[in-house]
């Protein structure tokens, strides 16, 4: 009996994290009469259950069943740092915290993506894995200067990023699509 294929658990928790982190960004259903404190503490249970735990489950079981084969490894460490990456903005938006601290640990995790991107490319994983983690890339590059100078702009690209990410990442859940 072979286990079965955490990934979609995991690109579904990406999926739903990223689209409404980004419709939160570019404004859609936020107005004058919004309550941003509850607005916020609902993005932060989002992305600590649906872009945390699921992604976090989805790197453990690859990491413990070897589900991708020779990119069980690469692919669990995906996974397990993005999990923990959502599991931390997470609770940034329930419990607060300093932003700039933030946007250095999105250097930090900028560093390591770039990584995973490189990666994916040189296993000929471009679409859609590489192409999403060059989006992601490009999202955490608007996070670092967008937390840090607090610039609406780049939360707004930022936005358009997280949208684009769910959009290519719907190609990871249905692969079949490509073809």
């Amino acid at each position: 009996m072979s286990p079965v294929n955490p990934e979609a658990i995991g690109v579904f928790g990406l999926f739903a994290t990223v689209i409404c982190f980004g419709l939160e960004q570019v404004g859609v259903g936020v107005n004058k009469d919004t309550d941003h404190a509850k607005l916020t503490r609902s993005l932060g249970f989002i992305a600590i259950f649906f872009g945390g735990f699921t992604q976090v489950y989805t790197s453990l079981s690859m990491y413990l069943f070897n589900i991708a084969g020779d990119h069980s490894i690469y692919l669990g460490t995906v996974f397990g740092f993005f999990g923990m990456f959502w599991i931390l903005v997470g609770f940034h938006f329930i419990r607060g915290g300093d932003k700039k601290v933030m946007a250095h640990f999105f250097f930090c995790g900028l560093i390591l993506c770039v990584l995973f991107t490189i990666r994916a490319f040189q296993d000929g994983l471009v679409w859609p894995l590489g192409i999403d983690l060059v989006v992601i890339d490009a999202l955490l590059v608007s996070l670092i200067f967008g937390w840090y100078t607090e610039n609406k702009a780049l939360g707004k690209i930022a936005g358009v990023c997280n949208l684009a990410i769910g959009a290519i990442s719907f190609f990871l859940l249905y692969p079949h699509l490509i073809h």
